[in-house]
């Protein structure tokens, strides 16, 4: 089942410093069930309806198997330096890269999702919610 979630939100790092809200980025709208958004965030929000407000820790995961050498000349890039984050278009949607290293004809990117490997603090006001069959 598919579950559009319209929300404002305000994520902080551990020192309390705002990453990300809404106030600055506008309300965020995901499609719930499609892999959009990374499966421990998803949990959280998934039995969130219209009007619910809450607020929650939660750990990013960091995953090895995320790093990835491709071929240099697969991607639509002119140019790319070390250090860079980047979107990647995948049949499944943007994803954002970041590029690790670049060797030669081959680029490694890491395809962990941003702030991986930390705790991050969310306060989530849900704007709209609908299922869809």
């Amino acid at each position: 089942m598919v579950k559009i979630l319209v929300f404002e939100y305000e994520i902080k790092d551990k020192e309390g410093r705002i990453i990300g809200s809404s106030k600055f980025e506008g309300p965020m709208k995901v499609k719930l069930g499609t892999g959009e958004i990374w499966k421990g965030l998803e949990e959280k929000l998934k039995d969130l309806s219209t009007g619910d407000e809450t607020e929650f820790q939660i750990y990013v995961p960091y995953e090895k198997n995320k790093i990835k050498k491709i071929k240099r000349k697969l991607l639509p890039f002119e140019e790319l330096k070390e250090g860079e984050q980047v979107f990647i278009e995948t049949f499944a949607g943007k994803y954002p890269a970041l590029v690790r290293k670049i060797e030669g004809d081959w680029v490694e990117l890491d395809l962990n999702p941003p702030f991986a490997g930390e705790e991050l603090f969310y306060k989530i006001k849900v704007l709209y919610a609908e299922e869809l069959s």
